[in-house]
C-alpha cells in the first residue's frame, strides 16, 4: 500500500486518492429529487465533509457505505464557508486488510503516553492522605482494565481533546492547574482537589466508544459519565473498609457537582471550595483546547474562524505581537 497524504496537508484543488474512514455516512435526496451520498471522513489528522453527487459510481454493495467502515474514495478538494470538503468521484467499501495499519486513521494526543503514565502514577503516590491514596490506587492502578482504558479514551466525541489519549491528557492538564491554584489558596485539600480532577471524567472510558470512531456506547446514552463515575467511587469507597462517610461525600460530590449547573448535567451544584474549583478548571481547560483547535484546523485566510457550535462563538484568530 503507498502512502497516501494526512487530510489536514490537502489544499483546495488537490486531488485525493486513498482509504478513510466513514466517521458519518448517510444517503440523502436533493431538492430536485436526486439520491446523493454524504460522508464525514477522516483520519489522524483530521475530518471532513466529502459529497458523492452521482451514487452510480459506488463500486460494490451500497450497504456497506456506512458509519465505522473504511473507503477507498477518490475526490477533489474544495472549499465551503471557509472549510475544506471533498467532492467524491468513486467510492467502495474497503476490508481491514487492505487497509493496513488502523492507527493512522485515528488522531492520538500529542503528549507521549509513557510521560503521561507516569505523570498520572507520581499524582497518585504524591497524595498525603492514606485514604484517598487507597481510593485511587484501586480504581487507577489495581484494576488494569481501567487503566488501559483511562489512557486510551478520548475526553469527548468532538468537543475537546479529540483524541486517543486525550481523556488522560485533559485530566493532567486540569491536575497542574489545581496544583498551583491548592498553592495560591491555602485553606484548599490539595488531596481531596487532585482525587476530585482524577475521578470527575474517568466515566468517560465506559462512556465513550473509541475503538474504530469516538460515539456513544449504550451505557453513555442511557446513564452518562456522571452516573457510572459516581458509581464506580461509591463502589470502591464501599470495598476498602473503614473508608470514612464524610470522604465518601466529599468524593462524590465532586464527581456529581463537576459540570457545575443542573442544566448541563449535573445533578446538584458546587457546594464546596474543592468543587468548585475542579468545575472551573474542568471547564477552562476543555474550553481552551477547543479554542485552540478551532484556530489550528480553520485554514482559511480570514481573521476569524467559522462559527463554533461547540463554543457558541467565532474565534479571532489574530494574535499580539504577530510572529
Amino acid at each position: 500500500m503507498t502512502d497516501q497524504a494526512p487530510l489536514r496537508s490537502l489544499k483546495e484543488g488537490d486531488v485525493f486518492n486513498g482509504h478513510l474512514l466513514a466517521l458519518e455516512a448517510a444517503f440523502k435526496t436533493s431538492a430536485k429529487g436526486s439520491e446523493y451520498l454524504e460522508l464525514r471522513l477522516g483520519d489522524a489528522s483530521g475530518d471532513l465533509k466529502a459529497f458523492l453527487w452521482d451514487l452510480r459510481a459506488v463500486e460494490g454493495d451500497l450497504d456497506r457505505i456506512a458509519p465505522e467502515a473504511f473507503l477507498k474514495v477518490k475526490g477533489q478538494i474544495s472549499s465551503y464557508n471557509g472549510r475544506a470538503q471533498m467532492r467524491l468521484d468513486k467510492v467502495r467499501f474497503a476490508p481491514d486488510a487492505e487497509v493496513g495499519d488502523l492507527a493512522r486513521f485515528f488522531p492520538v494526543s500529542a503528549r507521549p503516553l509513557d510521560a503521561m503514565v507516569r505523570e498520572l502514577d507520581a499524582l497518585i503516590a504524591g497524595i498525603a492522605d492514606p485514604w484517598i491514596r487507597a481510593l485511587l490506587e484501586r480504581l487507577f492502578v489495581q484494576d488494569a482494565d481501567l487503566r488501559d482504558a483511562f489512557c486510551r479514551a478520548p475526553a469527548a466525541k468532538s468537543m475537546h481533546h479529540v483524541c486517543l489519549g486525550g481523556l488522560l491528557e485533559h485530566t493532567l492538564s486540569v491536575a497542574a492547574m489545581a496544583d498551583r491554584a491548592c498553592g495560591h489558596y491555602a485553606d484548599l485539600n490539595r488531596d481531596l482537589v487532585v482525587a476530585g480532577v482524577l475521578l470527575h471524567d474517568v466515566g468517560k472510558t465506559a462512556e465513550l466508544t473509541y475503538q474504530r470512531s469516538f460515539g456513544y456506547s449504550d451505557a453513555g446514552n442511557l446513564v452518562g459519565h456522571i452516573a457510572l463515575e459516581a458509581e464506580w467511587v461509591g463502589r470502591a469507597a464501599d470495598a476498602i473498609p473503614g473508608f470514612p462517610p464524610a470522604l465518601r461525600l466529599h468524593l462524590l460530590h465532586i464527581v456529581l457537582s463537576h459540570h457545575g449547573r443542573l442544566e448541563y448535567g449535573s445533578p446538584v451544584v458546587p457546594k464546596t471550595p474543592e468543587a468548585l474549583l475542579v468545575h472551573y478548571l474542568d471547564d477552562l481547560d476543555g474550553k481552551l483546547e477547543a479554542m485552540a483547535r478551532a484556530v489550528r484546523e480553520d485554514a482559511s485566510d480570514g481573521a476569524w474562524t467559522p462559527f463554533s457550535r461547540a463554543l457558541e462563538r467565532m474565534i479571532y484568530k489574530a494574535r499580539w505581537p504577530k510572529a
